[in-house]
């Protein structure tokens, strides 16, 4: 289609509307057009009013279905010549159905720009000390489906891979917004358990090392560190929960799992390389 309109996506980051970078301020403002990507993440703080009186326009919800059946194509079609902004928790293409409907927008003509924000991927390293090249691929965990034969043994398979290596493992958890449904560390815990009983490969027990992080970026974070046995039985109360499992520590590593997570240091003295 002819366009003389763009498309951009902004991140709204972890935690809030003060989680929008000045840029982003600035796109909304300008935007003839605002709608809200809210399947794919939880930001705990989000206030929809908020972001209605920040743009000076109403901003529509869209939910899976409307990006993901058709690759955004009803968003696309919009854009023509107006400035359409697509509010994304965290940053934006974090989550693969967004650079489907990127990648759809620049074919049919229609110019895409990106204003990031924070993500829970950086954001997971900078909170925890964990240095951030010392991660190996990220995974996400989700719920096994017995009735339908269903055990997320990839991600087992992608934590012994990175273990084996010396690196730390960033878990996603579970979070299906318009189910109602948010992975807890405690569920992630015990998914990890049985995952271990079905690939009997000796990476998990109640001894290994695991980090715990809550609602990061927020006021109210948890970071806890500590065995995967002492994280099943804390609290770390609402969503959105992670997991990280580190591998081998450098001492400052370690110092920082001690001192900003917690964790006992005669469990981290194990782990250092």
């Amino acid at each position: 289609m002819d366009s003389l309109g763009k498309l951009v996506f902004v991140g709204l980051g972890l935690y809030d509307c003060s989680d929008l970078t000045l840029r982003g301020l600035r796109a909304l403002e300008e935007a003839d057009a605002v709608y809200l990507e809210a399947y794919t993440n939880l930001v705990p703080g989000l206030s929809l009013q908020e972001l209605e009186e920040i743009a000076g326009k109403k901003i529509k919800v869209l939910g899976r279905r409307d990006l993901e059946e058709r690759s955004g194509l009803e968003l696309i079609e919009e854009v023509r010549d107006k400035v359409v902004v697509l509010l994304v928790p965290g940053d934006p293409f974090i989550a693969t159905t967004h650079v489907a409907v990127r990648l759809e927008a620049e074919k049919r003509g229609v110019e895409t720009e990106v204003v990031h924000a924070p993500s829970i991927l950086s954001a997971a390293a900078s909170s925890t000390g964990l240095q951030p090249y010392k991660f190996g691929k990220l995974a996400t965990l989700v719920y096994p489906r017995p009735e339908h034969g269903f055990y997320p043994l990839s991600t087992y398979e992608t934590l012994a891979d990175n273990l084996s290596r010396g690196l730390h493992t960033l878990l996603l958890l579970d979070l299906r917004v318009e189910e109602g449904v948010y992975m807890s560390v405690r569920d992630a815990v015990e998914v990890l358990y049985e995952l271990e009983e079905r690939a009997q490969r000796g990476i998990v027990s109640g001894s290994t090392l695991g980090v715990g992080l809550a609602r990061i970026g927020s006021p109210d974070q948890v970071i806890k560190a500590g065995t995967l046995e002492e994280l099943r039985e804390l609290e770390f109360g609402p969503p959105p929960h992670s997991l990280a499992i580190p591998g081998r520590l450098h001492p400052l590593e370690a110092e920082a799992l001690v001192v900003l997570c917690g964790c006992r240091r005669e469990l981290v003295d194990r782990w250092l390389k």
